[in-house]
């Protein structure tokens, strides 16, 4: 069970880290999620508590309960797994949660949220995996949702070795893409896929521990390869460094082509 675990934490990263944007990553992290906590649907959520807004990535995306943000904003305070996270967020403990833990089927069933809402969506049994407190109050997260089938203990071992990579991925693809769009910086500079694909990474913002988590190498090997690229870049740190590897082209002296930015 421990290999299988390991290889699925790998997969998942392998897969997810390499993506443009956040809407690919959205897309395919959903497909892979689906395949490893089998589910009749999820969602990723962002939910901002203090401006009463919420944004939902659905798979399937086709979701024929219309609007799910508003829903979602709807059942904000009545929902247990959101208030169970918003509970917890100021004192930072992130864990997956299963509805099931947090309430009996009776007071569920009793619920408004589920007579006005769940039952209607055939949805009864929900995953919830939190991956980011994005500011006060804003909430992401990842729900997967069943009906009469629970997720297993079994899922849970899995959902806990997974959650901390979805919160790096989370991380990696919050801020507007950068160097992932700019394939044309690493040719440039002759940095490699992986010196290319290290400085993506640290451009939004990842630590060198986090960017070994998630590409499954040592943090020792993320900096040698961070001190190569400063070497091609003519650079001695990583701020420069992203700042040179992210830059528009310009015309360069001596290059004939492009110029370092000042």
């Amino acid at each position: 069970m421990v290999g299988r675990t390991m290889d699925a934490v790998g997969d998942l990263a392998y897969e997810l880290v390499r993506l443009p944007d956040r809407g690919t990553y959205l897309k395919a992290a959903s497909e892979l999620l689906s395949k490893l906590f089998p589910c009749d649907g999820l969602a990723w959520n962002e939910l901002d508590m203090q401006q009463v807004r919420a944004e939902v990535y659905a798979r399937p995306g086709n979701h024929p309960f219309g609007d799910l943000a508003r829903k979602l904003l709807e059942i904000r305070n009545d929902h247990p797994l959101v208030t169970s996270d918003v509970g917890d967020s100021m004192a930072g403990v992130w864990r997956p949660r299963r509805l099931s833990d947090i309430v009996s089927d009776r007071e569920f069933y009793e619920s408004r949220l589920y007579r006005e809402g769940f039952r209607e969506m055939r949805i009864n049994r929900q995953l919830s995996l939190r991956t980011a407190q994005a500011g006060p109050g804003i909430l992401h997260s990842w729900v997967m949702n069943r009906w009469n089938h629970d997720f297993s203990d079994r899922e849970m071992d899995l959902a806990r070795e997974i959650q901390p990579v979805l919160c790096l991925l989370d991380t990696a693809y919050s801020q507007p893409p950068t160097a992932t769009n700019n394939p044309w910086r690493a040719d440039e500079f002759g940095l490699t896929d992986r010196e290319a694909e290290i400085l993506a990474l640290v451009a939004q913002g990842l630590k060198s521990t986090a960017v070994g988590h998630l590409l499954g190498i040592s943090p020792r090997t993320v900096s040698k390869h961070l001190e190569h690229s400063y070497s091609k870049l003519r650079c001695t740190n990583r701020v420069d460094a992203v700042r040179l590897f992210t830059a528009a082209p310009s015309k360069a002296p001596g290059t004939g082509n492009f110029s370092v930015p000042a």
